[in-house]
């Protein structure tokens, strides 16, 4: 039985800081974004057999959000404040990301589990259909659950997923395809030697687009990713997602936000630019300025504006 828990402040702060994470200090709740208020207690969900740490805000239809790589419920923390006055804000961390417990060695970690857990998550908010936000990694993952199980979904937006099957027989797309797979290697060989810093490092520069941009970004956003550090491996290593082709994307039937930085890089913006051409007429998009593939981050008050603009015209 699915069943949400609330969990008390003392028992988050010892999951956070129990957590065992080679390479990385015991993990620590991270403060909220200056524009957001502290953050609700954490909860949990059993979803699968695990728990899943949530928050939720609000009242309302669900909007639930999904974040990406080397992230968790705080990634998009900055939609709190303004989602929860209207609807219920609800922000979970995927399997394995913290502080969620390792129930073995991650090498289940794929899309089609993920998909699965948010699959199960909604369920058990026992809401009826809920509205999806994702980023990246939970960009594609929202996708999936979009195609898969639309009878739970209100609508979904979906911010840059690196859906690379989408732009793989493009002309011009493979260099850019065969550029992402050489550094997902060069991660997993990092990761595999010990070094999941230097696997971060690596990844987070090539989506940002710039050498060096790990160390360019935030204390804070930093601290997080290293939190998170111990999920770069498995994710690295994953199977390929299930299908995600131009039909399958085409026969979804939901309302759709296409989210896109307007300085991201040229692989994200190939995709982006393919998942709306094969998504049905009508589909919604933004681009939201000054910011690149971490939008929600470089200009949060225009993400949250797209998003809030979205969700408003889709009671």
């Amino acid at each position: 039985m699915i069943r949400p828990t609330v969990l008390a402040v003392a028992l988050s702060a010892l999951l956070f800081a129990c957590r065992s994470a080679p390479q990385a200090n015991p993990a620590s709740p991270v403060a909220a974004a200056p524009s957001a208020p502290a953050a609700p207690a954490l909860k949990q969900m059993k979803v699968n057999g695990v728990g899943l740490a949530y928050v939720e805000q609000g009242a309302g239809t669900p909007v639930v959000l999904v974040h990406g790589t080397l992230g968790d419920w705080r990634t998009l923390d900055a939609l709190r404040p303004a989602v929860a006055k209207r609807w219920r804000y609800v922000a979970y961390s995927r399997r394995y990301h913290q502080p969620n417990p390792w129930p073995g060695d991650a090498s289940d970690y794929s899309y089609q589990l993920h998909e699965a857990d948010l699959v199960a998550f909604i369920q058990g908010l026992g809401a009826g259909p809920v509205h999806l936000v994702g980023h990246s990694y939970g960009a594609v993952v929202v996708l999936l659950v979009a195609m898969d199980h639309p009878e739970l979904l209100k609508t979904a937006v979906i911010a840059e997923p690196p859906a690379g099957e989408l732009i793989a027989d493009r002309p011009g797309a493979g260099p850019l395809v065969a550029e992402r797979s050489r550094v997902q290697a060069e991660a997993l060989a990092a990761a595999r030697s010990g070094d999941d810093r230097r696997a971060a490092e690596v990844f987070i520069d090539w989506v940002a687009g710039t050498p060096g941009a790990f160390w360019k970004l935030t204390e804070d956003r930093r601290r997080r990713f290293l939190e998170n550090v111990r999920t770069i491996g498995p994710q690295m290593a994953q199977p390929p997602p299930p299908p995600i082709t131009c039909p399958l994307v085409g026969a979804v039937r939901i309302p759709v936000l296409v989210i896109r930085g307007e300085r991201t890089t040229r692989y994200y913006n190939a995709v982006t630019d393919a998942l709306l051409s094969c998504l049905p007429s009508g589909t919604e998009r933004s681009v939201i300025p000054a910011a690149g593939h971490a939008s929600y981050a470089a200009n949060p008050a225009a993400f949250t504006e797209s998003v809030l603009g979205f969700l408003a015209g889709h009671p």
